[in-house]
């Protein structure tokens, strides 16, 4: 699980997320910055009219009586202010009559000739501001009940550097604060999701167990009904020709019974002059007995014959059934496993499809023989539908060991497969076969048997020439055997 977490597929929405967030955060950041600067400069608007207005109350009474050094004492005073930079003492007209402008540190009184042109006012507006990048201009009328003229206020709009300090430094720390309130809400929430995710997929492997085990009886349970027919004409055979040995047996039966009749009526009568009439019957009821003694020993011989041929088929079919209840791996004869399995399914083959043995010596394996059985009869249906429907193929089955695995080999010389067919064989429900001919799911099932036993399975096919399926099986099974699943064989591969 870990493994998956940190792959890159996985943790890429958790990545985009954080970074999603992120961007959030730095234009959180940036707008907060900006309205922050935009708050500051009406803050400085405010204060420049307060000073202003400030300014006039200060110096009306001293300029209705014309007291111009009063007047500048306060100016100067209002100049003390690092962010003032002008101030004009304006009449109504538009005349300046005083002004203090900022030279460095210094304050220096100035006079301008030029007649300024004055703000538009009204009646209830005594007050107009303008600003450009570097100075906001107010204008203020002093009118104390007659107009005596304005104030003109220039003061710095741009923010100092502690300004900017200040305000950078309140705007990270509240960006790094949002940032870490939200990286902790979405750790908590992947934390959630990741422990709800682990919950789920245990949940899904263990249904997809489930299915897989359903599966795996569902596709036995397919095969059977197929070889049903089949299964039933070869036990038929047996059970017809036995049925009538019994219906001969019965009539033989009742010959003997006729004779020895016969011979008791013999035997309890007087000798009579044609005794050797009598001797030449009794010969030839000898002769007869002794022909149906030979039969009646033909007979029994054929019936037990057929009643062990119906008690192996039997025992064939109850062991490729066998519940999936049993799973451990156990010792087991693969030689007997497949004659088993060619038993069930030798009606549904014969009839497209000729068998050839060529079996080599095996050790016995642990494995789970009815899972291997039904890999067996899945590879010998499967070469048998392969065959043309005109032609009668040939179905060849080789075994043998390599080093420390068995190996079976089960090739036909059947209809072939492309490298698109081959590529999608191992997928559920795939079929190149006509529809009610199979379920799709036998090679999935097949290929997933053989995985459980650290095998493989390996494909080979030509098309026109036929198909060589290699199923290779460890001899013991330890983690070790484990080993990459491939789905095409080389044409050199089997020894």
């Amino acid at each position: 699980m870990s493994e998956r977490i940190n792959h890159w597929k996985d943790i890429r929405p958790a990545l985009l997320i954080v970074l999603a967030l992120a961007v959030v955060q730095i234009a959180t950041g940036w707008i907060t910055y900006q309205q922050s600067t935009n708050l500051v400069r009406e803050s400085k608007f405010s204060a420049a009219a307060n000073l202003a207005n400030g300014l006039v109350a200060a110096i009306s009474d001293a300029l209705v009586v014309k007291d111009y050094a009063a007047i500048e004492a306060r100016m100067q005073q209002t100049m003390a202010t690092q962010e003032v930079a002008e101030i004009w003492l304006i009449n109504p007209a538009g005349k300046v009559l005083t002004g203090l402008k900022r030279e460095g540190n210094a304050t220096k009184v100035v006079f301008n000739a030029a007649v300024l042109e004055l703000p538009a006012t009204t009646p209830d507006k005594a007050l107009a501001q303008t600003a450009d990048e570097r100075f906001i201009t107010t204008w203020t009328k002093i009118d104390v009940g007659m107009g005596l003229g304005w104030i003109k206020l220039t003061t710095l709009v741009s923010l100092g550097e502690d300004e900017l300090t200040s305000l950078r430094r309140q705007t990270l720390w509240l960006s790094m604060a949002s940032l870490l309130s939200g990286a902790l809400i979405l750790g908590l929430f992947l934390w959630r999701a990741y422990f709800s995710l682990v919950k789920r997929e245990h949940v899904i492997e263990q249904k997809l167990d489930d299915v897989s085990s359903r599966l795996h009886q569902s596709e036995k349970l397919a095969s059977l009904g197929q070889l049903a027919a089949g299964v039933a004409h070869e036990i038929n055979n047996p059970i017809g020709y036995v049925s009538s040995n019994l219906n001969t047996l019965q009539k033989y039966l009742a010959i003997y019974d006729k004779t020895i009749d016969q011979l008791k009526d013999a035997a309890a009568s007087p000798p009579s002059p044609t005794a050797s009439t009598g001797s030449n019957a009794l010969a030839t009821m000898t002769t007869k007995h002794n022909a149906i003694r030979l039969d009646v020993q033909d007979l029994l011989r054929e019936t037990h014959e057929g009643i062990t041929r119906v008690k192996n088929i039997i025992n064939d079919l109850k062991d490729f059934a066998r519940s999936n209840a049993v799973q451990h791996f156990i010792l087991a004869d693969l030689h007997q496993g497949l004659r088993s399995t060619l038993n069930i399914v030798g009606s549904e083959v014969k009839a497209r499809a000729t068998i050839q043995l060529a079996l080599g010596d095996l050790p016995e394996i642990e494995c789970v023989p009815s899972q291997i059985n039904q890999v067996f009869l899945n590879m010998v249906v499967n070469a048998a539908q392969a065959m043309p429907k005109d032609h009668k193929g040939k179905i060849t089955i080789r075994c043998g060991v390599a080093q420390d695995t068995v190996w079976f080999e089960f090739e036909d010389n059947g209809v072939g497969m492309d490298a698109a067919t081959i590529a999608r064989i191992f997928d559920p429900f795939f079929t190149t076969k006509d529809v009610g001919t199979g379920t799709g799911l036998g090679l999935s099932v097949s290929l997933g048997i053989v995985q459980r036993h650290h095998g493989q399975i390996l494909v080979d096919s030509t098309p026109g020439v036929g198909t060589r399926f290699r199923i290779e099986l460890p001899i013991r099974q330890t983690p070790a055997n484990a080993q990459p699943q491939e789905h095409a064989l080389d044409q050199h591969a089997h020894p």
